[in-house]
């Protein structure tokens, strides 16, 4: 992996680990997302301006790329909204991140980039996974599968199979707007507008969910009256930090590689809580923020 992109991705999850560490929300509703999501699209709506020039060169072919993955990524927040509803965020949130790891690569593999990818990161990427789905557990006896026989699982594997989708689709939009003749824009420029443009994409999938949905338009009516302020904080910040992993992904070999390092923000949060909050130092916590770590270390190697 290289430098540039070992830097914007570790900078990505250690910003993102920050916001979540600091922010008290819980078990946010989908319409928390949709709030979150359309305050950011407006906010940095001058990035369509700056950026003017990438507007005039999108092909057809980025558009429907760009219709697909805010279509995939409201399903995800629909999906991650439910799976907190229905069960726990601290078991659900790893679940849900960590899991794309190895769906990534192996369909990168699948997809015909799999000679891009080394057997160490590989290990690399197993070692993540396995460190993430350990750390939300208080003991090691909760390592069994009836942990798991509920509908907040079912949940979070669907908005796992979201990550992994919207990871393939930014990835295949970008490297055609970064290989056009004369590209206008920097990989950092373009990165920026596909993240504004995706905004937009994502609230307008969204709306029409929450339309069609009672118990969301009520939790928006609740939430729009108290929570817009955290909600356009959050979504500046999501889009920002999800800006330079996209640009990190112009400095990769394939994805699967950006994709394990976004995981660097979950061991960054149960550290700050450990040393911070003083939250129980449990030996799931720890050994799970070994493993990634070890993981993190074979990938950047491989």
């Amino acid at each position: 992996m290289t430098l540039p992109a070992l830097f914007l991705v570790s900078l990505s999850a250690f910003t993102h680990a920050l916001w979540n560490f600091l922010s008290k929300r819980r078990n946010p509703p989908a319409a928390f997302f949709l709030m979150a999501t359309a305050a950011s699209a407006v906010i940095l709506s001058p990035l369509l301006f700056v950026f003017r020039a990438g507007l005039l060169v999108i092909p057809p072919v980025v558009w429907a790329l760009l219709a697909a993955t805010g279509a995939v990524q409201a399903a995800y927040y629909i999906s991650l909204a439910a799976a907190y509803r229905t069960g726990e965020l601290s078991l659900a949130y790893p679940l849900a991140r960590s899991l794309p790891v190895v769906l990534v690569a192996l369909l990168s593999a699948v997809l015909g980039r799999g000679e891009q990818i080394t057997a160490l990161a590989y290990l690399g990427f197993s070692l993540v996974t396995i460190g993430c789905l350990l750390l939300p557990h208080p003991d090691f006896s909760h390592l069994h599968p009836r942990y798991y026989r509920h509908r907040w699982v079912l949940f979070a594997l669907l908005a796992a199979v979201g990550v992994t989708a919207y990871t393939l689709l930014d990835d295949q939009a970008l490297r055609i707007l970064r290989s056009l003749p004369d590209t206008p824009l920097s990989p950092f420029g373009w990165a920026l507008l596909f993240a504004e443009l995706e905004s937009l994409s994502i609230t307008g999938f969204m709306t029409v969910f929450l339309l069609g949905c009672e118990r969301e338009r009520q939790a928006l009516f609740r939430a729009q009256k108290t929570d817009w302020g955290e909600a356009a904080v959050m979504g500046v910040v999501i889009l920002l930090t999800y800006g330079l992993v996209l640009t990190a992904m112009a400095y990769v070999r394939d994805v699967s590689y950006v994709s394990a390092f976004r995981q660097l923000s979950i061991p960054i949060g149960a550290a700050l809580g450990i040393l911070l909050r003083k939250e129980s130092a449990a030996w799931p916590k720890l050994v799970g923020i070994g493993l990634v770590m070890i993981g993190l270390t074979l990938t950047a190697l491989g």
